[in-house]
């Protein structure tokens, strides 16, 4: 005869968490595993490191700090190498571990853990996020700000530069070696350090409004010039930009030099914007020098902005 009441719950069964001691260099955590754990540390010292050089510590862990729970919680992965720098003590909570505690949990409790994990998990990842999508971008705006022909630190300048944007070091290095190809930038050593200098930072803003065009999927202008607009470009870069004329006197001015520029050539010039309007002068205009320098200069260093040297 059965006894009993068939309709208890069955207790669910209880996995505890595991303790161990570990010696300094251990490696409590690898991102290769594949367990996922929350590291509790009880005591000693763990330090996260990035696991690519320079393997820089990404933070330290003190008694009562622990990591892993959005691993568990979240399934996201740790993507650091966790080890001891002293002999510690640790407590690790394996899946099993988790599992059989959330499954005595309430419902309602089990959904705030969760809720409180899914932001908290929000917030770190934006503190860490790169910032900006483009970071080669991002890397020539940066040092076409910097005094030109002075030295900066190399390390120095990755440093202050990852840490604004949160791009990687590794990032960083990769896209200085991209300016450094285009000759863009120069590098030297002194005192067994190197050292970075922007040899033009007016290059910098045209090859930074380059890289601008691409990602918005449109032609960078200077490129798209016809072979009679060149020409005119070149004539205009050695006038005096001081001259004054109303439109029809420049029309007839260039046609003295191009007979074949039809009148609506004038047009394009002006939406080219190397012309100016005197504000003096109604209808009259001079010769927008720095634009045509900048149309020149984008010409004569094509190879170093489209990187086909």
């Amino acid at each position: 005869m059965i006894t009993g009441d068939s309709r208890q719950p069955v207790r669910q069964q209880v996995i505890p968490p595991t303790h161990q001691s570990v010696k300094a260099g251990f490696v409590v955590y690898s991102p290769g595993s594949e367990e996922r754990n929350i590291v509790i540390l009880e005591e000693g010292e763990l330090t996260a490191r990035e696991t690519t050089p320079p393997y820089s510590i990404v933070f330290t862990m003190r008694p009562g700090d622990l990591v892993g729970v959005a691993a568990l919680l979240e399934r996201e992965p740790f993507k650091y190498e966790l080890s001891a720098t002293k002999d510690s003590k640790i407590t690790l909570v394996t899946e099993d571990c988790m599992e059989s505690e959330l499954k005595r949990l309430p419902l309602w409790l089990l959904a705030l853990i969760r809720s409180i994990s899914a932001k908290t998990h929000q917030l770190k990842r934006s503190a860490v996020e790169t910032r900006v999508q483009n970071t080669l971008l991002s890397l020539a705006e940066y040092l076409s700000h910097k005094t030109e022909k002075k030295d900066f630190n190399l390390a120095e300048l990755i440093r202050e530069f990852s840490f604004l944007t949160k791009i990687p070091t590794s990032t960083v290095e990769e896209d200085l070696k991209s300016l450094l190809r285009r000759h863009l930038i120069k590098l030297s050593v002194k005192n067994k350090r190197i050292f970075c200098q922007t040899i033009d930072a007016e290059l910098l803003h045209i090859y930074t409004d380059y890289l601008h065009n691409n990602d918005n999927g449109a032609s960078f202008v200077p490129y798209k010039l016809t072979l009679e607009l060149k020409q005119i470009l070149v004539y205009l870069s050695t006038e005096d930009e001081s001259i004054s004329k109303n439109g029809p006197d420049w029309i007839q001015f260039i046609q003295q030099r191009f007979p074949k520029a039809a009148v609506t050539q004038w047009i394009n010039l002006l939406k080219l914007g190397w012309f100016s309007e005197e504000k003096s002068k109604p209808d009259h205009f001079h010769i927008n020098k720095a634009k045509v320098l900048y149309f020149l200069k984008a010409l004569r260093y094509e190879t170093n902005i489209r990187g086909v040297l």
